[in-house]
């Protein structure tokens, strides 16, 4: 009830506010941030993902790929995490939306993409206990203060809003972690290794969390994140994050 009303709200507030253009088309007069032809490119990205993805790395499989236990990039390696849901891959409208969140004047689209989320992926989200609470991958305090922004967070509250879920600041990003952008997979493990610390009093033993973050690529930072919250008692952690890079380096 109070999500929908949420929801309801923000669409009367954002259509005073935005000027009523598509932020990937700029197609001019539509009610919602998207218009029906971007909104249906997202959304069939959404169930091609959905269909083929493997339900531990959220990595796309082919059309005959066994995917039980994971897929051959992430089977019988420990990830940290237990799943990972995407609303699709990193490309197309999809990728446009993750480089335009990365702004904060942006920031108004996080919640968009977390209905969108929730749309595509209700079947899997229906199926949680109803203690779940989303946690956001945390920026170190000094990038945090820099940037004065962090996508993770919004996602996270756009998330735990829809949902009705608790949105928990469980971690602290105890490391200033060098970028990771162009390290592989054993690189980024190594440099995120010890990270994260869980805060004390978040109240997570037993409970499954939906760790938000807007890409996966490596697992690395993900994994790190998890593996720290499982240290702080959770029983379980799916992370959650709009797009998934199509590389297997998991």
């Amino acid at each position: 009830m109070f999500g929908r009303l949420f929801v309801d709200s923000r669409e009367a507030f954002c259509q005073l506010v935005f000027p009523g253009s598509c932020p990937l088309c700029g197609e001019e007069g539509q009610a919602a941030p998207f218009c029906l032809a971007c909104r249906r490119k997202i959304l069939e990205q959404a169930a091609d993902a959905g269909g083929r993805a493997c339900p531990r790395c959220a990595l796309l499989g082919g059309p005959y790929a066994d995917l039980r236990g994971g897929c051959a990039a992430c089977r019988d390696r420990s990830l940290g995490f237990d799943a990972a849901l995407a609303l699709g891959t990193y490309t197309g409208e999809i990728q446009k939306l993750c480089l335009r969140l990365k702004n904060e004047s942006n920031a108004w689209l996080a919640p968009w993409l977390s209905d969108l989320f929730v749309e595509a992926r209700g079947s899997a989200l229906s199926q949680l206990p109803r203690d779940t609470c989303v946690v956001p991958v945390p920026l170190y305090w000094l990038r945090r203060c820099w940037r004065g922004y962090n996508q993770a967070e919004a996602l996270a509250e756009g998330l735990g809003q829809r949902l009705n879920f608790p949105v928990v600041h469980a971690l602290r990003r105890v490391v200033a972690t060098e970028q990771l952008a162009h390290k592989g997979r054993t690189a980024r493990n190594e440099v995120m290794r010890g990270a994260f610390r869980p805060r004390s009093g978040s109240q997570l033993v037993g409970r499954t969390v939906l760790l938000v973050d807007d890409i996966l690529t490596t697992g690395a930072t993900s994994g790190a994140a998890a593996r720290a919250l499982k240290r702080a008692g959770a029983a379980r952690v799916i992370v959650v994050v709009i797009a998934r890079t199509e590389q297997q380096t998991l």
